[in-house]
């Protein structure tokens, strides 16, 4: 069975089983081919020279809405873990004193930077791209005219701060707190700070796939459950580091990847979004609790591509939901370790303010926080070129 994978650290569940044996134990032959791009993954995988992939969790949903690049129908098995993406602003920016969304509108409107600040997220159809929109429009930043954005591939975005193309970005680590450590950004916040525990990447197959090979499928979710069990335990993270880093899987320094592995919430964010974190915050979570594929999840990105006109608002989401994901093959692999199943493929979705619950009619605040504030300092000359 041929996995696709891109350099991240979210792909940790499949690498892992890759090399610990976990596919071979269920007596799988898998074989991990690494991407430049999630173009790549989505080509590969639609025209069947990959199987299966770490992928976009707004993929199967591209493919169910028939958008043009997008061949044969794609649904989640299963999720790979919470979390772990980073919101960075440049060095600039920083030095200012932009230390919240509620403080980077304040510059914004005010007229003091001369042109549009650059915004990188890595796909359209990614968590990072509503994420970002999110945290931006909670501050009163309209995305769609008050900034620029933009798409690169997670490799790009750190380089393109660096050389001051790029002046905000959300992507998936190690890339944040790599342009934090080598001066060129500063995390503001992490993605689990606009929403909890939010679904990042996940098992994608075509359903072609499913009906020709499903008992490969749910070996395959049986061992990447052991896998994310693994990765889950703190005191693997070393180990996990030294696998990860290997020329074959994300060919970056152990000491980098570890670094994020430890990231606690003392470590992403500026001073008032670290205080402001509940005591069970978490930059990122591999438990199986999380592994379960979950309809309300794509509810939710559904809803943001409403908020932001790119699905019909009469759609029935709840029905293009359903569509995206195959809770049955999870259940199955999940009986073979004793892992509890999903109770439901609705199940509620914490937000940062309520619930999401896609049986019931959803409420937003009217006046929803702005934020701390922050003073700024008036930006130089060269900052607003």
């Amino acid at each position: 069975m041929r996995f696709g994978f891109i350099r991240l650290i979210d792909a940790a569940a499949l690498i892992a089983a890759h090399a610990k044996g976990f596919f071979r134990d269920q007596g799988l032959d898998a074989s991990l081919e690494r991407q430049i791009g999630w173009m790549n993954v989505r080509d590969k995988l639609g025209y069947g020279t990959l199987d299966a992939c770490h992928s976009l969790i707004g993929m199967p949903i591209m493919t169910q809405l028939g958008r043009s690049g997008f061949g044969r129908p794609m649904v989640a098995v299963m999720e790979l873990g919470a979390g772990g993406n980073s919101v960075v602003i440049s060095r600039r920016l920083a030095e200012i004193g932009i230390d919240s969304a509620a403080a980077l509108s304040q510059l914004i409107h005010s007229g003091l930077y001369r042109r549009q600040l650059v915004c990188a997220h890595v796909s359209t159809f990614s968590m990072h791209h509503y994420l970002l929109r999110e945290w931006l429009a909670d501050a009163g930043i309209n995305p769609d005219r008050d900034v620029q954005l933009t798409q690169l591939t997670p490799m790009q975005v750190a380089e393109h701060m660096a050389n001051r193309y790029v002046d905000i970005f959300c992507v998936g680590e190690p890339w944040g707190l790599m342009a934090q450590q080598q001066g060129w950004g500063k995390v503001i916040c992490a993605t689990t700070d606009i929403l909890p525990h939010h679904p990042e990447k996940v098992l994608a197959v075509t359903e072609s796939f499913i009906e020709s090979h499903r008992e490969d499928v749910v070996k395959a979710i049986a061992a990447l459950l052991r896998a994310c069990e693994y990765c889950a335990n703190p005191a693997n993270r070393e180990e996990l580091a030294e696998l990860l880093s290997q020329e074959a899987y994300l060919d970056m320094e152990p000491e980098l990847i570890l670094s994020s592995l430890n990231s606690g919430p003392a470590d992403m964010g500026s001073g008032a979004t670290i205080k402001s974190r509940p005591d069970d915050w978490t930059f990122r979570d591999w438990g199986v609790r999380y592994a379960a594929p979950s309809g309300t999840h794509f509810v939710w990105f559904l809803k943001q591509m409403q908020r932001w006109g790119e699905v019909d608002p009469k759609a029935d989401l709840q029905q293009l939901a359903q569509r995206c994901v195959r809770s049955d093959l999870y259940t199955e692999a999940a009986a073979m370790l004793n892992v509890a199943p999903p109770t439901s493929d609705f199940p509620v979705m914490p937000l940062r303010r309520g619930v999401l619950n896609p049986f019931a009619v959803e409420t937003r605040p009217t006046n929803p926080p702005s934020g701390p504030k922050s003073t700024l300092r008036p930006p130089s000359r060269a900052l607003q070129e």
